[in-house]
């Protein structure tokens, strides 16, 4: 299991941009690939008798000249052909000048070109088995990709989240830096009140006595007052 440990963001930025350059190539590269069908090469099973006589030579010659060239390189198909080129290249008087040298000419490259068919269809083999790891490779890359991209995609909308959540921050810090400010003026106007209510407080010892004193008075003068009333002349 492969130990993750966290990233700071510019790492996981740099982390990220190079994930992103290989998510990139690696889609290109799926959109580049076309699928080229194969086919197989059949095994012809059919086969020739080995002859010597010049006349069934010929009738031979022409039923396997109509043959595909791939049923002639069976090996059976491939020896009676050798062995028919054989024969009328040694009876060449019988035929016109032209396919005399055409059969002389096919004599000398039929060798020649079963074995270029024999490379070629080894070579497709090998070509078609590196399809093959091919195909299987870009199926492979194309569930990485897809895979990649869904977790590009949660990444995109993560990072949307935290610019949305980063606005809301920002508002949160305004707001939280305009309250202290606010707090900092009103505590300005506490402390003066808070120094004023102080200076008040020594006094409000004295004051109280001398308001409890005129208290009395009053109410010494209301009561003699009182008793003045009856008093007529």
């Amino acid at each position: 299991m492969t130990n993750v440990f966290p990233v700071s963001t510019d790492e996981s930025m740099n982390i990220l941009s190079d994930a992103e350059s290989i998510f990139t190539k690696a889609e290109s590269l799926l959109k580049s690939i076309s699928k080229e069908p194969t086919s197989s090469v059949p095994d012809p099973t059919s086969t020739e008798p080995s002859f010597k006589d010049h006349a069934v030579a010929k009738g031979r010659f022409n039923k396997l000249i109509s043959f595909p060239l791939k049923d002639l390189v069976n090996s059976e198909h491939e020896t009676a052909m050798i062995e028919t080129l054989s024969i009328l290249g040694d009876n060449l008087s019988s035929f016109s000048d032209d396919q005399a040298e055409q059969i002389k000419q096919l004599k000398a490259d039929f060798p020649i070109t079963k074995q270029k068919w024999r490379d070629s269809v080894r070579v497709k083999a090998n070509c078609e088995r590196s399809l093959s790891i091919f195909e299987k490779t870009k199926n492979l890359l194309e569930v990485s990709v897809k895979n990649e991209n869904g977790i590009k995609t949660e990444l995109e909308e993560l990072k949307n989240r935290e610019n949305e959540l980063k606005v809301e921050l920002k508002k949160l810090q305004d707001d939280s830096r305009w309250l202290v400010m606010e707090r900092l003026e009103l505590s300005k106007q506490t402390q003066q009140i808070y120094a004023f209510a102080e200076e008040q407080a020594g006094k409000i010892k004295g004051t109280e006595e001398e308001m409890s004193a005129a208290n009395k008075n009053l109410e010494d003068l209301k009561s003699n007052w009182e008793t003045m009333k009856p008093l007529s002349v």
